[in-house]
């Protein structure tokens, strides 16, 4: 049994139209149906902004999620997508009533429940039941409680690999909504997904580690008391999350800001100041060099950096 699930679906739709919001809609179960169809399965019916799957062998469910990870990591059109998560489990199930009833139907909901987006978590019972029928490598999570089942299930993540092309995802933060929504419309427009926008602090970092983004955006003074909430963010999800690349947005050529930043390791990380980016291809360059681990420092706080070095030597 199989579940998809795609993530803040509500607030994606939200920020459409109602025929938009029912295109993509209608395009992302197409989709699903296909991909699924095209793995030996049947989409049992839809749930939400999901499907519930059944397949005959476990490795071709294994082969689906990823066939559906691999698809929806690409950006096709405007419109950006946070992530699908997938659940996958094994066993005997019971058909009554036009579904499917029993516990790995259970356990396949509740894993893709607690998976993150672009995530496949499997029951311990898929990788034995696949064995060697699957060719794609599966690690070992570990034991995890989930809800309405009496003992903890041993879980497997699916490993996969974003095909050639796919979408950065990017989160971005600021507290005016005009120059949120505008560094969101240009990341958007040059291929990006941006996966969620917030305007505090707070929002920033229970998105970051719902959505586990890419890149991070973020302005440095923002609510409630507009000092440095959001540098003080970055830093903590510079030490949580050393994969993310965090982009810091600056009206100020502040070095002690920037040597904050770079203290935790100069890999994936940028300091700029938003009246110096004029050119929108530079700016959407210096976010991708970001998320492959490089660094973005506006020249400005590069002199100061240089000047005070010269100093102290």
């Amino acid at each position: 049994m199989l579940f998809t699930d795609l993530v803040r679906s509500t607030e994606v739709f939200t920020r459409l139209s109602p025929q938009d919001a029912d295109d993509v809609r209608n395009v992302h179960f197409t989709t699903l149906d296909q991909l699924v169809g095209e793995h030996g399965g049947e989409v049992v019916k839809t749930l939400g902004d999901g499907v519930m799957a059944a397949f005959p062998l476990a490795s071709r469910a294994i082969d689906c999620a990823v066939a559906v990870q691999a698809r929806f990591s690409v950006k096709e059109g405007p419109v950006s997508l946070a992530g699908v998560r997938v659940g996958i489990s094994a066993g005997e199930a019971s058909w009554a009533d036009d579904d499917y009833h029993g516990p790995p139907v259970i356990e396949a909901s509740r894993l893709c429940h607690a998976a993150k987006p672009g995530q496949i978590l499997c029951a311990r019972a898929v990788r034995l039941i696949a064995g060697s029928g699957t060719s794609h490598a599966l690690r070992e999570v570990g034991a995890i409680a989930l809800r309405g089942l009496p003992a903890d299930v041993d879980v497997d993540e699916v490993q996969w690999t974003p095909p050639e092309g796919a979408a950065l995802r990017v989160l971005v933060a600021d507290d005016a909504v005009v120059v949120r929504q505008g560094i969101a419309r240009l990341l958007e427009d040059d291929g990006f997904q941006v996966v969620a926008q917030c305007e505090n602090a707070e929002q920033l970092l229970q998105l970051t580690a719902e959505l586990l983004p890419d890149v991070v955006i973020t302005d440095i003074r923002m609510p409630p008391s507009f000092e440095l909430e959001g540098l003080t963010a970055a830093l903590q999800i510079r030490e949580r999350f050393p994969d993310i690349g965090v982009l810091v947005l600056s009206q100020h050529a502040v070095a002690d800001y920037a040597v904050s930043l770079l203290e935790h390791g100069e890999r994936g990380v940028g300091y700029l100041l938003k009246e110096r980016i004029t050119a929108i291809d530079a700016f959407t360059a210096a976010v991708r060099r970001i998320a492959a681990g490089g660094t973005a420092v506006d020249p400005e706080i590069v002199e100061v950096l240089e000047r005070r070095q010269a100093r102290r030597i």
